[in-house]
């Protein structure tokens, strides 16, 4: 009995404390295997730093709520307002997301300027327009910094729903596959660009405006791009990567969170640095 509570009782020295975090995990984890689904259209058309471009335009949604009194920086996490300023996040990198990849399939061109442009601009005015308002700069610090321990207890069942039909549709649309990698291809065999470019960019910027109201930008973009990065140099096929990415961003971020837990560090944070020395050792790995 008593080896029995010393085992207990190191087990939960060692896992986080599920009353308290629960929720953060379970959000956490869902976003990290939806979001690089994302990341591996971005990949594919080598425009990884879209998505920062479209978290940062979802900060600038945030602080267009803000400024016009859709709620409390101080209360940003909890209370009526929250749900304003989400919207607005999601809305603003809907909207980013569905130029970016029109102006891709119509250009067949790379948006390395527009999207340093758009991080550059969403993240200055956003700091503008809430100079003033109280809490409000340190909102949105808190976006950039990345925090998973601020979801509300009702974002769960949400969550699990969209990430299942997000999932359940990758999973059965392999015209969406083709139109990823050539657009001009996916066209000459009937694809509609316009209705793609529009359906996938405002999901993706749905998922990105919520991951960067819920996590932050640093989680947000790591867990878009980094997973992918490693499951293409672990990989020998795109389906692989379609299924080890996702796979690798769940599985790390549980590990976050029990190394965030027991070393005392911010579990994004531990997130993003787990995964970005996994994709380095892998593409080291992969070249010898």
């Amino acid at each position: 009995m008593m080896l029995g509570r010393m085992m207990l009782g190191q087990a939960g020295e060692w896992w986080p404390a599920w009353d308290l975090f629960g929720d953060a995990i379970l959000v956490g984890t869902m976003l990290a295997i939806v979001l690089p689904l994302g990341g591996v259209l971005l990949v594919l058309r080598q425009q990884m730093f879209v998505a920062a471009a479209i978290g940062q335009a979802a900060t600038l949604g945030v602080a267009l709520a803000l400024a016009c009194g859709l709620g409390s920086a101080h209360a940003l996490t909890h209370g009526a307002g929250r749900g304003a300023a989400l919207a607005c996040a999601c809305a603003a990198a809907a909207v980013t997301a569905i130029a970016a990849l029109r102006a891709l399939s119509v250009r067949q061109s790379t948006l390395e300027n527009r999207s340093a442009w758009t991080f550059l601009i969403s993240g200055s005015v956003a700091m503008l327009l809430l100079d003033g308002v109280p809490h409000g700069p340190q909102a949105v610090q808190q976006l950039f910094l990345s925090s998973l321990l601020t979801v509300a207890p009702g974002e769960v069942g949400m969550v699990a729903v969209g990430a299942a039909l997000t999932l359940g549709a990758a999973a059965r649309s392999r015209r969406l596959l083709l139109w990823a990698i050539d657009p001009t291809t996916a066209a000459a065999h009937g694809a509609h660009l316009v209705a793609h470019d529009v359906v996938v960019g405002a999901l993706l910027g749905l998922w990105l405006g919520w991951a960067i109201f819920t996590a932050g930008l640093l989680f947000t973009f790591g867990a878009t791009v980094l997973p992918v990065l490693a499951a293409r140099a672990a990989a020998r096929s795109l389906r692989g990567v379609l299924v080890l990415a996702p796979l690798l961003g769940g599985g790390g971020q549980w590990l976050a969170f029990v190394l965030a837990h027991r070393l005392d560090l911010p579990p994004a944070q531990v997130f993003v640095a787990l995964q970005g020395t996994l994709a380095m050792v892998a593409r080291l790995v992969a070249r010898r």
